[in-house]
């Protein structure tokens, strides 16, 4: 049947023989969005929550609130905080990337760090996502201190960034 293209029946067979991991596989084939959605709300299987979790991000996440919702909902369902912990990092990087909105960069890298304290407060990649969180707070005081036009502050600011940079840890979290 998958074979053929007939990824709904395979779905279908795989679900009835009671092989749930198949019948996703062969949801995610086919790329309907709402049944592979369903189908893992349904199931209640963790592995088949972050496989779900896994192909949303593949879909356009950023600009569609509720697939975004469903990726956390999965990973957090499917108990995958590294997973989701990464999937945060990446959008806080995409946010600043793309749209320069550091203030929803920020929310996500805090949204990261909390991913991360779940699995262990001495978490590896802590360390390196609490120093990215801190660069930011810092950026968007000094971005706030330049519109108030203290520029003596914002200089200040600039030249004890880069020094930090110098200092710092590199930006890989190894989730």
């Amino acid at each position: 049947m998958q074979e053929q293209g007939d990824y709904h029946l395979a779905t279908k067979k795989f679900t009835q023989a009671g092989d749930k991991i198949k019948a996703m596989k062969s949801l995610l084939k086919s790329g309907d969005t709402e049944k592979i959605v369903f189908f893992a709300g349904m199931s209640r299987q963790k592995d088949i929550y972050i496989m779900a979790a896994n192909y949303l991000q593949s879909l356009d996440w950023q600009n569609d609130p509720k697939v975004l919702k469903n990726i956390v909902t999965f990973y957090t369902k499917g108990q995958a905080y590294d997973l989701l912990a990464n999937f945060y990092a990446v959008s806080a990087q995409a946010e600043i990337d793309d749209f320069r909105d550091y203030v929803k960069a920020l929310k996500a890298l805090q949204e990261a760090a909390k991913s991360l304290v779940k699995i262990s407060p001495n978490h590896n990649a802590l360390e390196t996502l609490q120093h990215s969180i801190l660069g930011v707070k810092q950026f968007l005081e000094l971005h706030d201190s330049a519109e108030r036009h203290d520029f003596n502050l914002v200089i200040g600011g600039c030249k004890n960034l880069l020094s930090q940079k110098e200092q710092a840890p590199t930006r890989h979290y190894d989730i």
